[in-house]
């Protein structure tokens, strides 16, 4: 670097002299642009310090980067992003969160077909890592140029639990929708999703003149038995965005009301439907997903809004707020009633049962099918 510059100060003074004795008209030549050493534009360098940034686990940085503006889809000369870069080398899955909150691809390829589910399969140390990128929509459907999936990739690395692989495994060999995440669990421990189709979204609810949005889990028909007070688990790690401590149950008069005024129309207002949810649980998960808890007899005092709740950490307890047997006060007919949505579609919205049993595998897993369906 000294001997570069050294023969730059050389060549420049030799010039001056030759200029000063005529010699040579300096604006007759075609002299090249010498570029300055580590001279970068604002762009550039926020486009580095983000693939920077996205390796590492200080969330409170990488927020101020994207903030400012830096673009979060840039690729480097591999073609990989920032998001495959977290994928790789972080351990906070916040990180990819951030990301993805600002819009990363959380499918691009880079010129050889690599995505960052593939990377964090190989190669990173946190399985929970891969696991929020399978929770916020990753396709494990993909494949780089030498025709391996993540769960081809998956296989070299040593943290891959059983399950996680054998979900990534499934997926691989089955049609994705993109549209939708996976690596969910049920929210019932043990329990599989409802045999009947009326416990599905889409049904028919005649007497409120609307149509069921979520999951329905009662005794008899998920493979384990649901009592009042049986715990609701968080299907996916996400942060809590609604929770109804406070919420107090509907008269029979009350309730009554809301029947008719829901008759009155052709469908059920929302705002009359978020009555007869009762006692409800929001949780938004990686990609914006959303999960409903409804129903609830109770909510534990740790699930508050803005807090990290972890996949399968209690969100509630089993109930049947908002229910005719609740505002006649008794505890009948209790059972789970959780949704799935994304954005404004709720999981199963316009299918068939059959349609919508081959979707909740790809988001809950082959284990939450039902031994036999109607």
């Amino acid at each position: 670097m000294r001997f570069f510059l050294i023969l730059l100060v050389l060549l420049i003074g030799a010039g001056v002299a030759l200029w000063q004795f005529d010699v040579v008209d300096v604006s007759t030549l075609n002299l090249p642009d010498i570029p300055f050493i580590n001279q970068q534009s604002d762009s550039d360098k926020q486009t580095e310090d983000l693939f920077s940034l996205a390796k590492n686990d200080d969330t409170t940085l990488l927020t101020q980067k994207l903030e400012s503006g830096a673009s979060v889809n840039v690729k480097d000369a591999y073609g990989q992003t920032p998001l495959m870069y977290a994928a790789t080398s972080a351990s906070n899955p916040e990180v990819i969160t951030l990301l993805l909150a600002a819009g990363a691809d959380i499918n691009a390829q880079t010129d050889t077909g690599w995505t960052a589910l593939m990377y964090a399969a190989r190669d990173n140390q946190n399985p929970e890592m891969i696991l929020t990128l399978m929770n916020a929509g990753a396709d494990p459907t993909l494949r780089n140029d030498e025709g391996q999936t993540a769960a081809d990739l998956a296989r070299t690395n040593p943290v891959m639990s059983t399950n996680l692989y054998n979900r990534l495994e499934a997926l691989a060999e089955r049609p994705f929708n993109p549209d939708w995440p996976s690596g969910y669990v049920v929210p019932v421990e043990g329990a599989t999703l409802s045999s009947r189709s009326s416990h599905l979204p889409g049904a028919a609810r005649y007497y409120r003149n609307g149509t069921h949005e979520g999951f329905d889990f009662y005794s008899g028909v998920v493979s384990v038995a649901i009592t009042y007070g049986t715990p609701i688990h968080a299907v996916a790690t996400g942060k809590v965005i609604r929770a109804d401590h406070d919420y107090v149950e509907m008269s029979i008069d009350e309730y009554n009301q809301v029947i008719d005024t829901a008759k009155r129309n052709l469908s059920t207002p929302p705002e009359i439907l978020d009555k007869l949810r009762g006692r409800q649980v929001w949780v938004e998960h990686p990609g914006g997903f959303i999960s409903r808890y409804a129903h609830l007899s109770a909510i534990p005092d740790s699930v508050q809004v803005g807090n990290i709740i972890k996949q399968g950490d209690v969100v509630g307890e089993t109930g049947n707020s908002g229910t005719l047997e609740a505002a006649q006060d008794t505890q009948d007919d209790p059972h789970p009633h959780v949704e799935i949505w994304n954005q404004d579609t709720y999981l199963g919205k316009g299918m068939e049962p059959d349609e919508i049993y081959t979707l909740a595998q790809q988001v809950f897993g082959p284990e939450a099918m039902p031994p036999y369906t109607e």
